[in-house]
């Protein structure tokens, strides 16, 4: 579409919004007002005193349409009732994102856009309700612009699911300018937050500090650098960020496989929502707290199926609590996944070089027992290791902060390697002659990536980085033009070719009828593209002639999520 322009003044309420593995949560704000940062912490059927709800779908069993019947605290609930027997759970599908994972088909024949949707399309139905009644009553839906907060792990691909998702579930038309919606990474949300504190922390000037974002499924991290300016704070990537599906949901697959170890054979004549049961009571009441030094006590259910055990002595069964000591806890549960952040934030640490200090946020990061591990190892490097105020709402509290205030972060790392296919003059001796193409106007050669940004390189958010390149006119009818965009995760000088080991395609770049009237047949029309590679999301304009036009990448094969 013709390029328009943004203007944040059309959209007077951020809305942020934390799609999270285990549970979601959304704070708002008035750009009037930027001081005050609103958090929803009332839900729909809430149990427990949480400012979040899980992130939960719930089908019937025999419905061919596979719509949603609840979502969140409601969704749990109904898997209580005798009627749970007819309804599929969905959870945890936010990690069929992590392309490095393995994940089996889900439960019900949907693909994960369609059951991010479904959800969202709930969760945000409920929240502008919620909004709706306070004070925004005098406003309408179309003033709302959003904040969505993604893993800085994932893929360009995953990033565009979740702005596909979007659109499907009603936050914003296609129509509207893509702006009305932000990517905003976890950590950098994070950082915003934090940066607010940097007064009670003591951090200035050319201080870096690493944000450990470590949620239910995802732990993310980047390294911060701040500059303290005329305009205030400023903040500048330090590192490319990273992370790995290492959250708290591991912490309770290794408990569940502790549980069956336990049991052992007996498992098979339980009810089958005993061991859940017992892994979300592990979840809600000795995760949170468990320091790795006072063993812990698992209530277990008043249930037959225990009287029937044949030693509970000797399982750890006393007066119907299962015992579980800190010692087997650490082994079995708690370390096999502290290990992998603690050698994620060495990680980041070694590619920093300095660091001032480190925040622990999300709800795996308000865990007693990281923190422990996390002052025993670095303690000695890093001066400062905290966890902030209210540490769950770190990540949407701060993506408020970045809707109404963008430019805080003003330069980011490449993670990747970014260029574009294109015909380039062949060298005789160095480019084989499989990809030799003879044009009027020269031999070219195929397949050649043209960098735009190297992996590792520092780019600034507003960073607009452009190549030309020439069409040959052949028809005088318009034509739509794609022009391929390429990637690679590998270090170094970018590759030669796009056909090069390591690089793949990300998505098409449509350039609009890229040829003028005027010119004749055969002749050359010359188009620009822009690319912004500084955001979280890439970006890319089309000049041609004296229009520009905004163009939405094309992904491949996004609906195979």
């Amino acid at each position: 579409m013709q390029h328009q322009v943004f203007n944040p003044r059309d959209y007077p309420i951020v809305m942020a919004i934390d799609f999270g593995t285990t549970f979601s949560g959304c704070a708002y704000a008035y750009a009037q007002d930027d001081k005050e940062v609103i958090d929803i912490t009332s839900w729909p059927k809430q149990s427990i005193q949480y400012p979040k709800t899980p992130t939960l779908n719930l089908y019937k069993k025999d419905d061919p349409e596979h719509k949603l019947v609840t979502w969140g605290w409601k969704a749990k609930l109904e898997t209580l009732r005798p009627s749970a027997r007819h309804h599929t759970l969905l959870y945890q599908y936010k990690l069929h994102l992590d392309e490095n994972m393995q994940n089996s088909p889900l439960e019900v024949d949907i693909t994960v856009l369609e059951a991010i949707s479904h959800y969202l399309e709930a969760f945000h139905e409920y929240v502008v309700g919620e909004i709706m009644r306070g004070f925004a009553k005098n406003f309408q839906r179309d003033h709302f612009r959003y904040c969505l907060t993604v893993p800085a792990m994932w893929s360009d691909r995953a990033k565009n699911v979740m702005r596909q998702a979007a659109v499907k579930a009603g936050l914003i038309k296609e129509s509207d300018h893509p702006d009305r919606l932000m990517l905003i990474s976890e950590p950098e949300a994070a950082a915003l937050y934090c940066e607010r504190k940097c007064d009670q922390f003591d951090l200035g000037h050319g201080d870096r500090f690493m944000i450990c974002d470590a949620g239910g499924g995802t732990v993310d991290l980047i390294v911060f650098e701040i500059a303290v300016t005329s305009a205030g704070r400023r903040l500048s990537e330090v590192t490319k960020g990273h992370g790995a599906s290492c959250g708290s949901v591991f912490l309770d697959r290794h408990m569940r496989r502790l549980l069956d170890q336990k049991f052992g054979h007996h498992t098979a004549n339980f009810p089958a929502n005993i061991i859940p049961n017992l892994v979300d009571t592990f979840a809600d009441a000795i995760k949170p707290q468990f320091d790795g030094i006072e063993d812990q006590f698992l209530l277990l259910p008043a249930n037959r199926c225990f009287e029937d055990l044949e030693d509970p002595e000797a399982i750890g069964i006393d007066d119907g609590y299962l015992v579980l000591t800190a010692a087997e806890l650490k082994e079995h549960v708690f370390e096999p996944v502290v290990k992998d952040v603690l050698s994620l934030i060495q990680e980041q640490l070694t590619q920093a070089g300095n660091c001032s200090a480190i925040f622990l946020v999300g709800g795996f990061g308000s865990s007693s027992y990281l923190y422990s591990r996390v002052k025993a190892q670095f303690s000695s490097q890093v001066g400062l290791i905290s966890i902030p105020p209210r540490p769950e709402l770190a990540v949407v509290r701060g993506a408020v902060c970045v809707g109404l205030n963008p430019r805080v972060v003003t330069s980011r790392i490449a993670r990747r390697c970014y260029g574009i296919s294109s015909d380039q003059p062949f060298e005789k001796g160095k480019d084989p002659l499989a990809k030799r193409k003879f044009e009027v106007n020269g031999v070219w050669c195929i397949d050649r990536f043209s960098p735009y940004v190297r992996k590792g390189h520092k780019v600034n958010v507003d960073e607009c980085i452009s190549r030309e390149f020439s069409f040959t006119k052949y028809s005088e009818a318009p034509e739509d033009y794609n022009i391929a965009l390429y990637a690679t995760d590998m270090d170094g000088d970018p590759p030669r070719y796009t056909t090069d080991v390591g690089v793949s395609k990300l998505a098409d770049i449509p350039i609009p009828c890229p040829h003028a009237p005027s010119s004749r047949l055969g002749s050359m029309v010359k188009v620009k593209v822009n690319m912004h590679v500084g955001l979280n999301e890439i970006k890319a304009e089309a000049v041609v002639g004296d229009k520009v036009y905004s163009t939405i990448l094309q992904f491949d094969a996004v609906d195979t999520f």
